[in-house]
């Protein structure tokens, strides 16, 4: 089923690639996916730092940026990292840079069955101390670990969120 929700959501986004700042777009966010795995080689705190671009503005809605970003995480499938991270630091990257004051947060959880000793993970992210786009099910039986940036501020700008 998800699969078939990642097939719908990519077919929706088709009629917008028609137009090269779209396309242009959307090929600066899977190369930002495929680098992914080498960014965060480092400590997270100097990877995020990295990650986190300056404000500048922006002639898309959130709503194309979040499509957009997502379609490009779904896109690099060979990726070592889960696409929950791909996705959310992703989204993180180009929401931050259109001024919207995004918060990518980290949780852990017990495996549960077969391995209940272990935990796995989920990126998401806030917006205002909300879950952003991101339904229930996902996120609520995470515990976060870490969230970036600590403050929830978008450097250089005066939003109120």
């Amino acid at each position: 089923m998800t699969r078939l929700r990642h097939v719908i959501q990519a077919l929706r986004l088709l009629p917008r690639l028609a137009f090269a700042r779209q396309r242009a777009l959307l090929v600066e966010l899977r190369t930002f996916c495929r680098r992914l795995p080498d960014l965060l080689e480092q400590p997270l705190p100097e990877a995020m730092a990295e990650i986190t671009p300056e404000v500048g503005p922006s002639e898309w809605s959130a709503d194309e940026l979040r499509d957009l970003a997502d379609v490009a995480a779904l896109m690099v499938r060979d990726s070592p990292l889960a696409l929950c991270l791909r996705r959310s630091l992703t989204r993180y990257r180009v929401l931050r840079r259109a001024g919207i004051p995004v918060v990518v947060q980290f949780g852990a959880k017990r495996a549960g069955t077969p391995r209940p000793d272990t935990l796995t993970g989920h990126a998401w992210l806030t917006l205002d101390g909300a879950p952003y786009h991101e339904p229930d099910d996902r996120w609520a039986a995470f515990t976060p670990t870490y969230r970036y940036p600590p403050s929830g501020d978008v450097p250089g700008t005066d939003h109120a969120g």
